[in-house]
């Protein structure tokens, strides 16, 4: 199964869907609408694969749209909120997962088989006091492209520098279970013959952490930058892998948005 690059790549910033909320919270009369629409371009630089030492830049279409005060199209997917209270919230949504590994990417992958894009169903809760939001989410891969269940806790904070200038920062840990971190970072017999690497056995645990920063400036009620950061490093299996060429590694994106 191979999602279409572009729908993919809707959802894959890393600060635009708090970009997007923010907008949203700017216009006096929003919860007064049915739908509140968001939309913009940017940029990422990310990564080719989970350990890659070089990077991809692609073009990014930013996307948050709310419909009812309940359904949503955003960072997350395609989704609703099952409980939208004024210090928590739980989502279920349907979105993809733009992680993918080509042997075309690097001459070190060669042997060892693509792994695809996929689409996974994720549950995902939120809880904040005043700036501080504390976020756990459950992402399950329904296109059985071998990224099956990885979990994701996230701590963020959020300080208004100006009236139009906002910053959120925080860390984030992911656990991956064992069928993600054999497709991403195993290496069995066949591989290891085709490709030269060492045999590799991969299981479930912590994959990654990373800290990251996001940035929002509103040149206006309706138009606004944003810009986000983010360092991470790859933990246990992950990080041992022979099929790692870095095991830290750093993501950038930026885009301007125009609230509807």
């Amino acid at each position: 199964m191979h999602l279409p690059r572009l729908a993919l790549l809707i959802f894959s910033g890393v600060g635009l869907c708090y970009a997007g909320t923010l907008l949203a919270q700017n216009h006096d009369d929003a919860h007064d609408e049915s739908w509140q629409v968001s939309a913009g371009a940017g940029v990422i630089a990310r990564p080719d694969f989970p350990g890659s030492d070089s990077v991809e830049v692609l073009p990014l279409p930013a996307l948050n749209v709310t419909y009812d005060d309940r359904w949503f199209l955003n960072a997350d997917g395609l989704g609703a909120y099952l409980v939208r209270r004024d210090h928590s919230s739980l989502t279920l949504s349907l979105a993809p997962d733009v992680t993918q590994r080509d042997e075309s990417d690097s001459s070190h992958l060669r042997g060892l088989g693509d792994v695809d894009r996929t689409a996974v169903a994720r549950l995902k809760g939120a809880y904040n006091i005043g700036p501080v939001t504390a976020t756990a989410a459950v992402s399950t891969d329904i296109a059985d492209q071998g990224h099956d269940t990885v979990a994701e806790v996230t701590l963020q904070s959020r300080a208004d520098i100006t009236q139009r200038f906002s910053l959120s920062y925080g860390i984030a840990a992911r656990w991956i279970d064992d069928e993600y971190a054999r497709s991403f970072f195993a290496v069995d017999p066949q591989q290891s013959q085709r490709s030269g690497l060492s045999p590799y056995e991969a299981q479930n645990g912590i994959g990654d952490a990373r800290l990251f920063v996001n940035a929002v400036y509103a040149l206006s009620p309706r138009w606004i930058v944003a810009a986000g950061a983010s360092a991470a490093q790859l933990q246990g299996d992950a990080q041992d892998s022979p099929i790692v060429e870095d095991d830290s590694y750093f993501q950038f994106d930026a885009a301007v948005m125009y609230r509807f």
